[in-house]
């Protein structure tokens, strides 16, 4: 009777944690298994962010070198800062250069399925914003590259010796791209502008002070709109790679997967949240339930007395294959003795 007592006694005192304490342990470790399984559709979102920044950024950098601080787009009469589809550019490059990583990070460490669909549906509004843009620029680019030169004639007789800024950026074009006038050095002796060639149009400085290089035969004979077109050519060739090619491309197949991991996860956390947040009548978590009825049943099984007193005896010697037979053939005999 002691032993049965003592082992009882042991074997509660071996009794799991968890069994002491209700089911908070389990529910933690519920949240610990349901926080590796979020790990993968968190890495997801994290590249797709970091891609997506990466692209960001090495486009607003192209833009920033051959538009913004760029000398030549001053030049060009129809390509200004503040037109509508470069603020729409502002506004994209500044969400897609820290705001949309932002929304997908968070919504990926709270899980919460609101953040979450809030984010793939800004992904999806900055595609559908490309692609309104480029269409926007395919049909206007070709219209201001036809544009370019009598826009350009206008502004430079209207301007030019007279505009201090202009003047200074068109010597500059001249002499850093070699050329001469708008169409060329026979610009600077029209009906609108009567003047001698600068010295930016020279090939090489005058050999005395009253020399012009245009007596001297030593001046540049191409017109700088041809550099200007050059350059509108070349700059929208690389912001539509960077644009299109990269942004738009990386977009699109983000949108694309992240569909169907943000749903897969959201239902996930669904589950989660009922294993987790929905205790049953007896304050036990549903998904431990199972786990915790069966190892009561072990233990109920151990602390029986009968189990107690079959752990506490030694054990049995293996029985004779033959036992049977044997008790048969002694009762046998003793029954012809009598």
């Amino acid at each position: 009777m002691g032993t049965g007592t003592g082992i009882e006694g042991g074997l509660r005192r071996r009794m799991p944690l968890s069994r002491r304490t209700g089911g908070g342990g389990a529910a933690a470790g519920a949240s610990v298994v349901g926080a590796r399984a979020m790990r993968y559709y968190r890495l997801w979102i994290y590249t797709c962010n970091t891609a997506l920044l990466a692209g960001a950024l090495a486009f607003g950098g192209a833009a920033v070198r051959t538009v913004v601080f760029d000398f030549r787009r001053s030049l060009i009469p129809s390509l200004t800062l503040y037109q509508p589809s470069f603020l729409y550019a502002y506004l994209a490059l500044l969400t897609q250069g820290g705001a949309i990583q932002l929304l997908g990070c968070l919504a990926a460490l709270r899980l919460s399925e609101k953040l979450l669909n809030a984010y793939w549906l800004l992904l999806l509004v900055l595609l559908f914003g490309d692609v309104a843009i480029g269409a926007f620029w395919a049909f206007r680019f070709e219209r201001v590259c036809q544009e370019l030169r009598p826009a350009l004639r206008v502004k430079f007789y209207q301007e030019y010796g007279t505009n201090e800024d202009f003047t200074d950026v068109w010597n500059r074009l001249q002499s850093e791209h070699p050329c001469c006038g708008v169409t060329g050095p026979e610009d600077y002796n029209s009906s609108a502008l009567q003047m001698q060639l600068p010295v930016s149009c020279c090939l090489k400085p005058p050999r005395t002070v009253n020399s012009t290089c245009e007596a001297e035969q030593l001046h540049h004979t191409n017109g700088c709109d041809e550099r200007l077109l050059a350059y509108l050519r070349s700059t929208a060739s690389l912001l539509a790679i960077l644009g299109y090619c990269v942004l738009a491309f990386l977009k699109m197949c983000f949108l694309g997967i992240l569909r169907y991991e943000i749903r897969e996860m959201i239902q996930k956390i669904r589950i989660l949240r009922t294993e987790l947040e929905l205790p049953n009548v007896n304050g036990v978590v549903p998904g431990t339930l199972r786990a915790e009825s069966a190892e009561s049943e072990r233990e109920s099984l151990l602390v029986r007395p009968e189990s107690a007193a079959l752990l506490s005896s030694p054990p049995s010697q293996t029985k004779n294959p033959n036992g049977n037979n044997n008790y048969e053939m002694r009762e046998y005999r003793g029954r012809e003795n009598i």
